[in-house]
């Protein structure tokens, strides 16, 4: 039998580096470590884990390292949070974990089950699950459960919320609690909403003034308006004074600077007027317009207020493409904000320009699809980059069909759409603008009606803020920003 030279009860740091970066063999230590002539030191465990294949984890796994799990948990505690995600450690362990854990006494389940459990995988999943559910469970035996409750919520099943959810709001050692909820952060994102807010808002009403304020904190997390809007509702109740503060810290929402594109001479159209008026009364926070067509606005006294309690204020592009505006006018924009907020000691948060964002993109696939069975044809201003490009034949994709490059002085005429069948256009813009103005113009008037020798009917759409499905999106998204 090959052994290390020499061989050692507990290796050397040098050896333990060694073995992490693969200068040194691995067979020899598993070899040792099998048969008990080296000890079985979670630090030499713990260098090897990333560096074993399924052969060499089984022969571990039927040596004396097999009938206890301390060592390798002890391992695998420092070792997998970090490895547990690469293909090559799952494909060594994972299997050979299940079966090996299945075989074993139920006495030692809860500790080879925390091992498990640094995988996400249904089988995992559900083995946790029962474990968990287990009615049996006294509470003493609740202690070598608790770990689980995290590792539960890492696999992200959302079955498994009911259960968190449960557990966490019911009365109970406040460890046992504790570890609910910190599953239940760890998946936060998958759980179904609705509950989920109403389970967090259950528990920033409790008495355990900890888990009361981290149930303020994750609401917080929750981009949805409803968790904002239950947030709110907080306030009116009778809360710990820790909790109130933190709720209140929460709440402090900071200013938010919309950059549209604006009309010649600095000129914002009235249906942004308006969003800004609705987005401010709904997010309790100073809202200010800028247009891309005017110099940077002062803020007013209320918006500076705001901006030192929240500590900062936020920047958000509602630019639909990624032409100049967007490469070149949008960074000196920002730049002359970072500067301002630089000197009240602020941070300036920009977001994405809003035809970046996926969901803004998905909101404009439900306005398509409602176009069917019609041709739908979406009109946007001239872009001529690579990035603007790429852009283009992404939306299309997502569109069904490609845009149309249209001038702000294009009229029906100039549009040549493809002959035949009901064709339904979109001016991509948010509010009205000289082409949306001169198109609705020419549909009004008797001399152009929506009958063209190119299309048997055209269908010419308003601006996209005049969609309420639309409109309530863009309020709801902007609502729920820090």
């Amino acid at each position: 039998m090959s052994q290390p030279d020499p061989p050692l009860d507990a290796p050397s740091w040098p050896q333990l580096q060694a073995l992490r970066r693969g200068a040194l063999p691995v067979q020899p230590w598993i070899e040792g470590l099998a048969s008990g002539v080296v000890a079985p030191d979670p630090l030499l465990l713990a260098a090897l884990w990333g560096r074993l294949d399924r052969p060499a984890v089984e022969r571990l796994l039927g040596s004396s390292l097999g009938l206890d799990p301390t060592t390798l948990l002890a391992a695998g505690r420092s070792e997998l949070p970090l490895l547990a995600g690469e293909p090559a450690v799952q494909d060594a362990w994972l299997e050979a974990l299940l079966a090996h854990q299945q075989s074993r006494p139920a006495a030692e389940a809860p500790a080879w089950l925390e091992l498990l459990g640094q995988f996400r995988h249904p089988l995992v999943a559900a083995r946790l699950r029962a474990a968990l559910r287990d009615p049996n469970a006294a509470w003493p035996a609740q202690s070598e459960l608790e770990p689980l409750l995290p590792l539960l919520g890492r696999q992200r099943e959302p079955v498994d919320a009911p259960l968190l959810q449960r557990l966490v709001t019911e009365p109970g050692p406040s460890r046992w609690r504790r570890a609910a909820l910190e599953g239940l952060a760890l998946g936060l994102s998958a759980w179904p909403v609705d509950p989920l807010i109403a389970a967090l808002a259950t528990l920033a009403r409790d008495l355990d003034a900890d888990l009361a304020a981290a149930a303020v904190d994750l609401l917080a997390r929750l981009p949805q308006a409803a968790a904002r809007t239950r947030l709110r509702g907080l306030l009116a109740e009778s809360l710990d004074p820790a909790v109130r503060t933190r709720l209140l810290r929460r709440l402090r929402l900071s200013p938010l600077v919309l950059l549209v594109h604006g009309r010649q001479g600095g000129v914002i159209p009235p249906e942004l007027l308006a969003l800004a008026a609705d987005l401010e009364r709904r997010r309790g926070a100073p809202v200010l317009l800028q247009a891309l067509t005017a110099e940077p606005p002062e803020p007013s006294a209320a918006f500076l207020q705001a901006a030192g309690r929240a500590g900062a204020l936020t920047l958000v592009p509602l630019l639909l493409l990624p032409g100049g505006h967007v490469r070149c006018d949008l960074p000196a924009i920002a730049a002359v904000w970072r500067r301002r907020a630089e000197a009240m000691q602020l941070q300036l948060r920009r977001r994405p320009f809003l035809g970046a964002w996926p969901a803004w993109q998905q909101a404009l696939v439900q306005l398509r699809l409602g176009a069917e069975p019609a041709a739908f044809c979406w009109l946007h201003h001239p872009l001529e980059a690579p990035l603007g490009q790429r852009y283009l034949a992404h939306l299309a994709a997502l569109l069904g069909g490609p845009g149309l490059a249209t001038p702000y002085t294009a009229s029906t005429a100039d549009l040549h759409l493809q002959p035949g069948g009901s064709v339904v256009l979109l001016p991509l813009t948010l509010a009205a603008n000289r082409l949306s103005e001169s198109l609705a113009s020419a549909f009004r008037s008797a001399d152009h009606p929506p009958v063209a020798a190119s299309s048997e009917v055209l269908t010419l759409l308003p601006p996209l803020l005049d969609n309420p499905a639309l409109r309530q999106f863009l309020l709801s998204a902007l609502e729920v920003l820090p």
